[in-house]
Parts: C-alpha cells; structure tokens; sequence
C-alpha cells in the first residue's frame, strides 16, 4: 500500500489541516517517518491542499506492529 511520506517541515504545515469536521493526521510507520494515505488527496474536503499532498513523496507502507 503506497502512502504519502511528509518531511519535518510539510508535517507542520500540513499535520492538522482542518476543513470543517475533517482533519488530517499524520502518523509515524516504522521507520519512523510521518505519513498518511495516499487516498486522502481524492478526498473533497481536502481539495484546497491537494496540489501540496500530491507534492509529498509517496512510498510503501511499513507498519509498526504492536506486541501487547
């Protein structure tokens, strides 16, 4: 699953854009970077931002897994 992956500096503009009810959150994977689905681009409510969310690279998800 390919996901969007923010550098420092676009995770503190973008890390919670809000649109009304929505906001957008990005999370760290594995290798510790901040990323956040790709779908999200297509979102409508993301439309103001989706040229800067189509700029931020897109790489393969790798998931933290969480031992309990």
């Amino acid at each position: 699953m390919k996901v969007f992956k923010a550098t420092q500096s676009k995770y503190n503009i973008l890390h919670r854009y809000k649109n009304g009810n929505n906001m957008l959150e990005f999370f760290k994977d594995a290798n510790d970077n901040w990323i956040l689905g790709c779908n999200v681009a297509d979102d409508p409510a993301f439309a103001e931002i989706k040229q800067q969310l189509n700029a931020l690279q897109k790489i393969n998800l790798n998931q933290k897994i969480i031992v309990l």
